[in-house]
């Protein structure tokens, strides 16, 4: 969402001619339990971060594809890993996984994938950095 909202704000372009292609890790999946439901309590909800992540990742999806049309928005992400999530610190499980996961969603989309990438597009003018076109 903060991508489009820049697009459309930064560049002379119609929400209309925006295709998106939001990439997710590996969702771990996520539901209320019945102490969060009968209960309440800071120790039933101590882990709400991870809801309230969550909630907002998926509106913004909502918006953005409200903005620009839901067939201009992919969404390309993993089953939930119910049982044993990776840890964002475990580089050597990422590592091994990771990548046949990313094949099979590739495979999944690939219909989709080879139309978003299917027209050249020009290259980035970078402002800063070692791409700038400023000495």
């Amino acid at each position: 969402m903060t991508a489009l909202v820049d697009a459309m704000a930064c560049y002379a372009i119609d929400r209309h001619q925006i295709d998106i292609l939001s990439l997710g890790c590996v969702e771990s999946e996520f539901a209320f339990t019945k102490g969060q439901i009968a209960k309440g309590g800071i120790w039933h909800w101590r882990e709400i971060i991870s809801a309230a992540m969550r909630l907002q990742s998926q509106n913004a999806l909502g918006q953005a594809g409200q903005l620009v049309g839901q067939h201009r928005l992919l969404r390309v992400d993993g089953a939930p890993m119910k049982s044993n999530p990776i840890d964002l610190d475990d580089y050597t499980r990422s590592a091994a996984e990771l990548p046949v996961i990313a094949a099979s969603l590739v495979k999944q989309h690939e219909e989709r994938l080879a139309a978003l990438f299917a027209a050249p597009r020009p290259p980035y003018k970078a402002v800063y950095g070692p791409r700038s076109q400023d000495p």
